[in-house]
């Protein structure tokens, strides 16, 4: 890369500003149909046009690489499934552990959200003492004020966490009505590999995107655990780093997942208006024309339903996650 506002880096060294860059390798493979018909990843917003987005290569244009939702748009609970508090309901909730589950209270948005996000938090915690270990954390152009830290949506503590908050009133009327469970940026620290080093590597470059090319999954099984998914991944990156790529991982503890990507591309990467990636992207793509999961290529079907329709999934763009 020539410099933090512009791209042009690719897998074995420095090109010039003028381009991009460039950048194959389980359950078995009716796992691997299975995860290639089902969305994994939700499309990214903002790549071009809706359109444009729909009729990308293979049916895929440039996705999220994580599945958070968005905190702009709660959506009550998506995840969760209602499940009994257990005795005690009248117990004081801590919310103090150190799951990646939480509750969002409220959020703040536009260029000054940081500051607008503590003093709404100095507010909250003022006036309802119950909710004084309230939390600020910054989310790309917005932050969210946070409450309580639990391992799933149905742990007892998370369901008698949330009817706390929704019980709270200000002047008659819930206080909190569209408080909801939702999993927190994540803050784990960042390995050398880690894909979010490329948030830090070029905080100017928005979007900023890779090519995915590999995911290990525990698919809920003890099959594999996700150590060794984990494990998987970064053996992985070091192989493809030892040929001369520029090869990434992130790992998902809520979802049991870690991917493996290849190369950073701006904008140009991918023109949602025509539906074609840069010549760069396209050259990496036949380096990698398979994407693989758990070792095996992900077979897709043409025709849902239709088992002789199955060809080999192509490899994908993913946003690189935001910082927390």
């Amino acid at each position: 890369m020539s410099d933090r506002s512009t791209m042009s880096r690719n897998h074995r060294g420095i090109a010039p500003a003028s381009g991009i860059f460039r950048g194959p390798w389980g359950f078995g493979r009716v796992l691997a149909v299975l995860v290639g018909i089902l969305t994994v990843f939700p499309i990214l917003p903002g790549c071009g046009e809706e359109k444009g987005r729909d009729r990308a290569i293979g049916g895929q244009g440039p996705r999220r690489l994580d599945n958070a939702p968005s905190l702009m748009e709660p959506g009550d609970d998506l995840f969760e499934t209602p499940g009994r508090s257990g005795g005690g309901g009248d117990r004081a909730v801590s919310g103090g552990g150190a799951g990646r589950w939480s509750i969002v209270l409220a959020t703040a948005g536009g260029d000054t959200h940081p500051v607008q996000a503590a003093a709404l938090r100095q507010q909250i915690a003022s006036e309802y003492p119950q909710l004084r270990a309230a939390f600020v954390r910054p989310q790309g152009r917005g932050s969210a004020i946070w409450f309580g830290r639990f391992e799933s949506p149905t742990d007892p503590e998370a369901v008698r966490a949330k009817e706390m908050v929704r019980s709270l009133q200000r002047g008659g009327v819930p206080a909190f009505p569209r408080a909801f469970l939702s999993v927190l940026p994540d803050d784990a620290p960042i390995g050398e590999r880690d894909i979010r080093n490329l948030r830090l590597l070029y905080p100017n470059i928005d979007p900023l995107y890779s090519l995915e090319v590999a995911m290990w999954w525990t698919g809920g099984s003890d099959q594999i655990s996700y150590d060794e998914v984990r494990r998987s991944a970064e053996s992985y990156v070091a192989e493809l780093r030892r040929a001369g790529h520029d090869a990434w991982y992130y790992h998902d503890p809520i979802k049991e997942m870690s991917a493996v990507t290849v190369g950073v591309f701006d904008k140009r990467a991918y023109d949602g208006r025509s539906t074609l990636y840069s010549p760069e992207v396209d050259a990496l793509m036949k380096q990698f024309p398979v994407r693989r999961m758990n070792g095996e290529e992900i077979m897709i079907e043409v025709t849902p339903g239709d088992p002789k329709s199955r060809i080999p999934q192509a490899c994908r763009l993913v946003s690189v996650p935001a910082l927390p």
